[in-house]
């Protein structure tokens, strides 16, 4: 994926999302827990990380839920914090 554009989002919810925009509208959503003291830079660093600890053990486990084709991550905070999202 070729980086364009990076966004750093606070919730009401006490989370924080960092979103990685590429080439040909890829992109790639890391929420994690707000820290008060954490800054954007740090939040990118630390949802790098993530990715990169994802994708060094590559095993699935766990449940996951499809919100459908062309879901938005507001429609997808929306959901959760309105209680709508399935968990499998």
């Amino acid at each position: 994926m070729q980086l364009v554009n990076t966004n750093v989002a606070s919730t009401t919810a006490g989370t924080i999302t960092v979103e990685f925009h590429g080439e040909g509208n890829e992109l790639v959503s890391v929420r994690m827990a707000k820290d008060a003291t954490i800054s954007d830079h740090d939040a990118i660093q630390h949802a790098k990380q993530m990715m990169v600890q994802l994708t060094a053990f590559g095993e699935e486990t766990g449940s996951y839920s499809v919100q459908g084709e062309g879901a938005s991550i507001d429609d997808t905070l929306s959901a959760e914090v309105n209680g709508s999202l399935s968990e499998t």
